[in-house]
Protein backbone atom coordinates (compact mmCIF):
# COMPACT_ATOMS: atom_id res chain seq x y z
CA UNK A 1 0.00 0.00 0.00
CA UNK A 2 2.88 2.40 0.85
CA UNK A 3 4.50 1.70 -2.52
CA UNK A 4 1.25 2.42 -4.37
CA UNK A 5 0.78 5.62 -2.36
CA UNK A 6 4.31 6.78 -3.19
CA UNK A 7 3.83 6.01 -6.86
CA UNK A 8 0.56 7.94 -6.92
CA UNK A 9 2.21 10.90 -5.21
CA UNK A 10 5.10 10.91 -7.66
CA UNK A 11 2.63 10.72 -10.54
CA UNK A 12 0.77 13.72 -9.11
CA UNK A 13 3.99 15.68 -8.66
CA UNK A 14 5.08 14.99 -12.25
CA UNK A 15 1.69 16.10 -13.55
CA UNK A 16 1.82 19.31 -11.54
CA UNK A 17 5.35 20.06 -12.76
CA UNK A 18 4.24 19.72 -16.36
CA UNK A 19 0.97 21.63 -15.84
CA UNK A 20 2.75 24.46 -14.03
CA UNK A 21 5.28 24.86 -16.86
CA UNK A 22 2.58 24.84 -19.53
CA UNK A 23 0.74 27.56 -17.60
CA UNK A 24 3.73 29.82 -16.89
CA UNK A 25 5.70 29.31 -20.13
CA UNK A 26 3.22 28.05 -22.70
CA UNK A 27 2.92 27.66 -25.59
CA UNK A 28 5.52 24.96 -24.96
CA UNK A 29 6.17 21.65 -26.72
CA UNK A 30 6.50 18.16 -25.25
CA UNK A 31 10.21 18.11 -26.09
CA UNK A 32 10.74 21.39 -24.25
CA UNK A 33 8.76 20.08 -21.28
CA UNK A 34 11.00 17.01 -21.06
CA UNK A 35 14.11 19.21 -21.20
CA UNK A 36 12.83 21.62 -18.55
CA UNK A 37 11.49 19.04 -16.10
CA UNK A 38 14.11 16.30 -16.53
CA UNK A 39 11.30 13.78 -17.12
CA UNK A 40 11.47 11.18 -19.89
CA UNK A 41 9.67 11.80 -23.17
CA UNK A 42 7.32 8.92 -22.39
CA UNK A 43 6.45 10.31 -18.94
CA UNK A 44 5.74 13.74 -20.44
CA UNK A 45 3.58 12.15 -23.15
CA UNK A 46 1.59 10.21 -20.54
CA UNK A 47 1.06 13.34 -18.43
CA UNK A 48 0.04 15.47 -21.42
CA UNK A 49 -2.42 12.82 -22.59
CA UNK A 50 -4.09 12.85 -19.16
CA UNK A 51 -4.27 16.65 -19.21
CA UNK A 52 -5.81 16.57 -22.70
CA UNK A 53 -8.40 14.02 -21.54
CA UNK A 54 -9.28 16.26 -18.58
CA UNK A 55 -9.66 19.16 -21.00
CA UNK A 56 -7.16 21.24 -19.00
CA UNK A 57 -4.70 21.62 -21.87
CA UNK A 58 -5.11 22.38 -25.57
CA UNK A 59 -2.86 21.69 -28.56
CA UNK A 60 -1.98 24.46 -30.98
CA UNK A 61 -1.04 24.33 -34.64
CA UNK A 62 2.09 22.22 -35.39
CA UNK A 63 5.25 24.30 -35.58
CA UNK A 64 7.42 24.32 -38.71
CA UNK A 65 10.24 21.80 -38.51
CA UNK A 66 13.12 20.41 -40.54
CA UNK A 67 11.51 17.02 -40.97
CA UNK A 68 9.75 14.24 -39.14
CA UNK A 69 6.94 14.87 -36.72
CA UNK A 70 6.33 18.59 -36.22
CA UNK A 71 6.31 19.78 -32.59
CA UNK A 72 2.91 20.79 -31.23
CA UNK A 73 2.72 23.67 -28.74
CA UNK A 74 0.61 23.22 -25.62
CA UNK A 75 -1.33 25.78 -23.61
CA UNK A 76 -3.61 25.62 -20.58
CA UNK A 77 -7.31 26.14 -21.37
CA UNK A 78 -7.29 29.08 -18.98
CA UNK A 79 -10.50 30.63 -20.25
CA UNK A 80 -12.46 27.49 -19.28
CA UNK A 81 -11.31 27.22 -15.64
CA UNK A 82 -12.70 29.52 -12.93
CA UNK A 83 -12.08 30.89 -9.44
CA UNK A 84 -13.86 33.15 -6.98
CA UNK A 85 -11.88 35.77 -5.07
CA UNK A 86 -13.11 37.62 -1.97
CA UNK A 87 -11.63 40.73 -0.38
CA UNK A 88 -12.80 41.07 3.22
CA UNK A 89 -12.35 44.67 4.37
CA UNK A 90 -13.64 46.63 7.33
CA UNK A 91 -16.15 48.69 5.33
CA UNK A 92 -17.02 46.29 2.50
CA UNK A 93 -16.76 42.77 1.10
CA UNK A 94 -15.89 42.60 -2.59
CA UNK A 95 -15.92 39.52 -4.80
CA UNK A 96 -14.85 38.60 -8.33
CA UNK A 97 -15.54 35.59 -10.53
CA UNK A 98 -12.50 35.16 -12.77
CA UNK A 99 -11.27 32.67 -15.32
CA UNK A 100 -7.67 31.49 -15.19
CA UNK A 101 -6.88 33.75 -18.13
CA UNK A 102 -7.42 36.69 -15.80
CA UNK A 103 -10.72 37.84 -17.28
CA UNK A 104 -13.28 39.10 -14.77
CA UNK A 105 -16.64 37.53 -15.56
CA UNK A 106 -18.59 39.15 -12.73
CA UNK A 107 -17.95 41.36 -9.70
CA UNK A 108 -20.10 42.19 -6.71
CA UNK A 109 -19.62 44.29 -3.61
CA UNK A 110 -21.62 44.86 -0.43
CA UNK A 111 -21.09 47.67 2.03
CA UNK A 112 -20.84 46.42 5.59
CA UNK A 113 -22.03 47.68 8.94
CA UNK A 114 -19.93 47.60 12.08
CA UNK A 115 -19.11 43.95 12.75
CA UNK A 116 -20.79 43.06 16.06
CA UNK A 117 -19.82 39.39 16.26
CA UNK A 118 -17.60 36.81 14.54
CA UNK A 119 -20.43 35.47 12.42
CA UNK A 120 -21.34 38.78 10.78
CA UNK A 121 -18.34 39.01 8.39
CA UNK A 122 -19.04 35.39 7.36
CA UNK A 123 -22.62 36.33 6.45
CA UNK A 124 -21.39 39.14 4.21
CA UNK A 125 -18.91 36.80 2.53
CA UNK A 126 -21.68 34.26 1.91
CA UNK A 127 -23.87 36.97 0.40
CA UNK A 128 -21.16 37.83 -2.13
CA UNK A 129 -20.25 34.22 -2.93
CA UNK A 130 -23.92 33.27 -3.38
CA UNK A 131 -24.30 36.12 -5.87
CA UNK A 132 -21.24 35.05 -7.91
CA UNK A 133 -21.59 31.25 -8.07
CA UNK A 134 -24.61 31.19 -10.42
CA UNK A 135 -22.58 33.30 -12.89
CA UNK A 136 -19.95 30.57 -13.37
CA UNK A 137 -20.33 29.01 -16.84
CA UNK A 138 -19.48 25.56 -15.44
CA UNK A 139 -19.49 24.93 -11.68
CA UNK A 140 -17.58 21.67 -12.19
CA UNK A 141 -14.66 23.74 -13.46
CA UNK A 142 -14.73 26.16 -10.54
CA UNK A 143 -11.52 25.36 -8.67
CA UNK A 144 -12.00 27.17 -5.40
CA UNK A 145 -12.50 30.34 -3.37
CA UNK A 146 -9.65 32.61 -2.33
CA UNK A 147 -9.88 35.19 0.47
CA UNK A 148 -7.75 38.26 1.12
CA UNK A 149 -7.78 39.21 4.80
CA UNK A 150 -6.54 42.35 6.55
CA UNK A 151 -4.96 40.82 9.63
CA UNK A 152 -2.72 38.01 10.84
CA UNK A 153 -3.41 34.75 9.03
CA UNK A 154 -2.21 31.17 9.37
CA UNK A 155 -2.63 30.29 5.70
CA UNK A 156 -1.63 26.64 6.14
CA UNK A 157 -4.34 25.98 8.73
CA UNK A 158 -6.80 28.42 7.16
CA UNK A 159 -7.26 30.36 10.40
CA UNK A 160 -7.50 34.12 10.89
CA UNK A 161 -5.30 34.55 13.96
CA UNK A 162 -6.27 38.15 14.61
CA UNK A 163 -8.12 40.81 12.67
CA UNK A 164 -9.32 43.62 14.95
CA UNK A 165 -11.30 45.33 12.20
CA UNK A 166 -13.24 42.16 11.46
CA UNK A 167 -13.60 41.08 15.07
CA UNK A 168 -11.89 37.75 14.41
CA UNK A 169 -9.48 35.94 16.68
CA UNK A 170 -8.47 32.36 15.83
CA UNK A 171 -11.42 32.13 13.45
CA UNK A 172 -11.43 28.95 11.27
CA UNK A 173 -12.50 30.68 8.05
CA UNK A 174 -11.25 27.99 5.67
CA UNK A 175 -13.12 25.19 7.46
CA UNK A 176 -16.33 27.21 7.74
CA UNK A 177 -16.43 28.13 4.06
CA UNK A 178 -15.46 24.65 2.86
CA UNK A 179 -18.26 23.15 4.93
CA UNK A 180 -20.72 25.59 3.39
CA UNK A 181 -19.64 25.44 -0.27
CA UNK A 182 -17.83 22.11 -0.72
CA UNK A 183 -15.04 23.84 -2.63
CA UNK A 184 -11.33 24.27 -1.80
CA UNK A 185 -10.83 27.51 0.14
CA UNK A 186 -7.53 29.37 0.52
CA UNK A 187 -6.96 32.38 2.75
CA UNK A 188 -4.03 34.76 3.06
CA UNK A 189 -3.03 38.11 4.55
CA UNK A 190 -3.51 40.86 1.95
CA UNK A 191 0.19 41.81 1.60
CA UNK A 192 1.42 38.22 1.64
CA UNK A 193 -1.15 37.52 -1.06
CA UNK A 194 0.18 40.36 -3.21
CA UNK A 195 3.71 38.96 -2.81
CA UNK A 196 2.64 35.43 -3.78
CA UNK A 197 0.80 36.55 -6.91
CA UNK A 198 3.50 38.97 -8.05
CA UNK A 199 6.06 36.17 -7.68
CA UNK A 200 3.91 33.68 -9.57
CA UNK A 201 3.46 35.63 -12.77
CA UNK A 202 3.92 39.34 -12.09
CA UNK A 203 6.48 42.05 -11.50
CA UNK A 204 8.48 39.86 -9.11
CA UNK A 205 8.46 36.76 -11.32
CA UNK A 206 12.20 37.13 -12.00
CA UNK A 207 13.03 37.69 -8.34
CA UNK A 208 14.31 35.04 -5.94
CA UNK A 209 14.56 37.13 -2.78
CA UNK A 210 12.15 40.04 -2.57
CA UNK A 211 10.03 42.08 -0.24
CA UNK A 212 6.90 44.18 -0.41
CA UNK A 213 6.17 47.26 1.68
CA UNK A 214 2.55 48.43 1.57
CA UNK A 215 1.94 51.93 2.97
CA UNK A 216 -1.83 52.01 3.29
CA UNK A 217 -4.43 52.48 6.04
CA UNK A 218 -1.92 50.52 8.07
CA UNK A 219 1.51 49.32 6.98
CA UNK A 220 2.08 45.73 5.93
CA UNK A 221 4.96 43.83 4.47
CA UNK A 222 5.95 40.49 3.04
CA UNK A 223 9.26 38.68 2.64
CA UNK A 224 10.03 36.15 -0.10
CA UNK A 225 13.16 34.00 0.33
CA UNK A 226 14.22 31.64 -2.46
CA UNK A 227 10.79 32.08 -4.08
CA UNK A 228 9.01 31.01 -0.88
CA UNK A 229 6.95 33.24 1.39
CA UNK A 230 8.62 33.57 4.78
CA UNK A 231 5.85 33.71 7.39
CA UNK A 232 7.97 33.53 10.56
CA UNK A 233 7.48 31.33 13.60
CA UNK A 234 4.19 33.02 14.55
CA UNK A 235 3.04 34.20 11.09
CA UNK A 236 4.00 37.87 11.58
CA UNK A 237 7.18 38.17 9.50
CA UNK A 238 7.19 41.32 7.41
CA UNK A 239 5.35 43.52 9.92
CA UNK A 240 7.41 46.51 8.79
CA UNK A 241 4.82 48.90 10.22
CA UNK A 242 6.32 48.31 13.65
CA UNK A 243 9.85 49.24 12.63
CA UNK A 244 10.96 51.97 15.08
CA UNK A 245 11.29 54.91 12.68
CA UNK A 246 10.49 58.03 14.71
CA UNK A 247 12.20 59.60 17.73
CA UNK A 248 10.86 62.21 20.13
CA UNK A 249 8.93 64.44 19.74
CA UNK A 250 7.42 62.29 16.96
CA UNK A 251 7.53 58.97 18.84
CA UNK A 252 3.76 58.59 19.09
CA UNK A 253 2.26 55.55 20.88
CA UNK A 254 1.31 52.63 18.64
CA UNK A 255 -1.52 50.12 19.05
CA UNK A 256 1.13 47.40 19.36
CA UNK A 257 2.04 48.77 22.80
CA UNK A 258 5.29 50.41 21.73
CA UNK A 259 5.93 53.87 20.27
CA UNK A 260 7.72 55.48 17.33
CA UNK A 261 6.53 52.75 14.93
CA UNK A 262 6.50 53.54 11.21
CA UNK A 263 2.72 53.10 11.06
CA UNK A 264 2.09 55.91 13.59
CA UNK A 265 2.77 58.60 10.94
CA UNK A 266 3.44 56.92 7.60
CA UNK A 267 0.00 55.30 7.26
CA UNK A 268 -3.43 56.74 6.49
CA UNK A 269 -4.79 55.68 9.90
CA UNK A 270 -1.72 56.93 11.78
CA UNK A 271 -1.87 60.30 10.04
CA UNK A 272 -5.52 60.62 11.04
CA UNK A 273 -5.01 59.43 14.60
CA UNK A 274 -2.00 61.57 15.53
CA UNK A 275 -2.30 64.61 13.24
CA UNK A 276 -6.07 64.58 12.63
CA UNK A 277 -5.48 64.86 8.86
CA UNK A 278 -6.86 62.67 6.13
CA UNK A 279 -4.49 61.83 3.28
CA UNK A 280 -6.45 64.27 1.10
CA UNK A 281 -6.07 67.02 3.74
CA UNK A 282 -2.34 66.39 3.91
CA UNK A 283 -1.97 66.51 0.11
CA UNK A 284 -3.88 69.80 -0.10
CA UNK A 285 -1.76 71.35 2.65
CA UNK A 286 1.39 70.30 0.79
CA UNK A 287 0.11 71.84 -2.44
CA UNK A 288 -0.40 75.11 -0.53
CA UNK A 289 3.13 74.73 0.88
CA UNK A 290 1.83 74.80 4.43
CA UNK A 291 4.94 74.90 6.67
CA UNK A 292 3.57 72.34 9.15
CA UNK A 293 2.70 69.89 6.38
CA UNK A 294 6.08 70.32 4.69
CA UNK A 295 7.85 69.69 8.00
CA UNK A 296 5.78 66.58 8.62
CA UNK A 297 6.49 65.32 5.09
CA UNK A 298 10.20 65.58 5.81
CA UNK A 299 9.79 63.52 8.99
CA UNK A 300 7.76 60.87 7.15
CA UNK A 301 10.23 60.73 4.24
CA UNK A 302 13.13 60.19 6.62
CA UNK A 303 11.21 57.56 8.56
CA UNK A 304 10.26 55.49 5.50
CA UNK A 305 13.71 56.00 3.98
CA UNK A 306 15.46 54.86 7.16
CA UNK A 307 13.26 51.78 7.42
CA UNK A 308 13.75 50.91 3.75
CA UNK A 309 17.54 51.28 3.90
CA UNK A 310 17.92 49.14 7.00
CA UNK A 311 15.52 46.44 5.81
CA UNK A 312 17.31 46.17 2.44
CA UNK A 313 20.72 46.08 4.16
CA UNK A 314 19.54 43.36 6.55
CA UNK A 315 17.62 41.13 4.11
CA UNK A 316 19.59 41.85 0.90
CA UNK A 317 16.64 41.34 -1.51
CA UNK A 318 17.05 41.55 -5.27
CA UNK A 319 13.68 43.35 -5.69
CA UNK A 320 11.54 45.60 -3.50
CA UNK A 321 7.95 46.51 -4.39
CA UNK A 322 6.43 49.61 -2.79
CA UNK A 323 2.68 50.14 -2.96
CA UNK A 324 -0.33 51.47 -1.04
CA UNK A 325 -2.55 54.52 -0.71
CA UNK A 326 0.21 56.67 0.80
CA UNK A 327 2.09 56.30 -2.48
CA UNK A 328 -1.09 57.05 -4.42
CA UNK A 329 -1.45 60.34 -2.58
CA UNK A 330 2.18 61.35 -2.01
CA UNK A 331 4.08 59.37 -4.64
CA UNK A 332 5.42 62.38 -6.54
CA UNK A 333 7.00 63.67 -3.35
CA UNK A 334 8.07 60.36 -1.84
CA UNK A 335 9.44 58.29 -4.70
CA UNK A 336 12.34 60.55 -5.83
CA UNK A 337 13.38 60.97 -2.19
CA UNK A 338 13.27 57.21 -1.49
CA UNK A 339 15.27 56.37 -4.61
CA UNK A 340 18.00 58.82 -3.64
CA UNK A 341 17.96 57.79 0.02
CA UNK A 342 18.12 54.07 -0.74
CA UNK A 343 20.93 53.95 -3.28
CA UNK A 344 23.10 56.49 -1.45
CA UNK A 345 22.86 54.80 1.96
CA UNK A 346 22.83 51.03 1.50
CA UNK A 347 26.17 49.18 1.18
CA UNK A 348 27.55 48.75 -2.33
CA UNK A 349 27.08 44.99 -1.96
CA UNK A 350 23.30 45.54 -1.77
CA UNK A 351 22.92 48.04 -4.61
CA UNK A 352 21.83 45.42 -7.13
CA UNK A 353 18.34 45.74 -5.59
CA UNK A 354 15.63 46.90 -7.99
CA UNK A 355 13.02 49.25 -6.55
CA UNK A 356 9.56 48.84 -8.12
CA UNK A 357 6.88 51.38 -7.29
CA UNK A 358 3.16 50.82 -7.80
CA UNK A 359 1.09 53.93 -7.14
CA UNK A 360 -2.18 52.22 -8.12
CA UNK A 361 -3.48 49.65 -5.65
CA UNK A 362 -5.25 46.80 -7.41
CA UNK A 363 -8.49 44.96 -6.76
CA UNK A 364 -7.69 42.53 -3.97
CA UNK A 365 -10.62 40.28 -4.85
CA UNK A 366 -8.80 39.62 -8.13
CA UNK A 367 -5.61 38.84 -6.20
CA UNK A 368 -7.66 36.47 -4.04
CA UNK A 369 -8.96 34.68 -7.14
CA UNK A 370 -5.35 34.37 -8.28
CA UNK A 371 -4.59 32.64 -4.98
CA UNK A 372 -6.79 29.79 -6.22
CA UNK A 373 -4.83 29.78 -9.49
CA UNK A 374 -1.54 29.57 -7.59
CA UNK A 375 -2.68 26.60 -5.52
CA UNK A 376 -4.15 24.83 -8.53
CA UNK A 377 -0.76 24.82 -10.28
CA UNK A 378 1.30 24.18 -7.17
CA UNK A 379 3.77 21.29 -7.15
CA UNK A 380 3.19 19.42 -3.84
CA UNK A 381 6.87 18.74 -3.13
CA UNK A 382 6.34 19.14 0.62
CA UNK A 383 4.17 16.00 0.56
CA UNK A 384 6.92 13.87 -0.97
CA UNK A 385 8.20 11.31 1.54
CA UNK A 386 9.99 8.76 -0.59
Amino acid sequence: MEKVSSQQLLKSINQQKVLHLIYTEGPITRVELAERTGLTQQTVTNVVNRLLEENLVAEGEPLPGKGGRKPIPLTVRSSHIYAVGIEVAVKYVRGSLMNFQGEILQSYQVETELYRDQEQPLRYIAKVVDRLLPEAPDLDRLKGIGCSIQGLVDAREGVVIRSPGLGWRNFPLKRRLEEQYRLPVYIENDVNLLALIENLKGRLARAENSMILKLDYGIGGAVIIQNQLYAGSSHVAGEFGHYKAFAEPYAYPCHCGSKGCLTTLASVSGLKRHKHWSLEDFSLRLEREDPGALSLLGIIQEGIGLALCNIVTFLNPDHVLLTGKILEGLGDRLIPFLNEKLYSNIPESCRNVKLIVDTKTGDESVLAANLVVKHFFEVPLESLSL
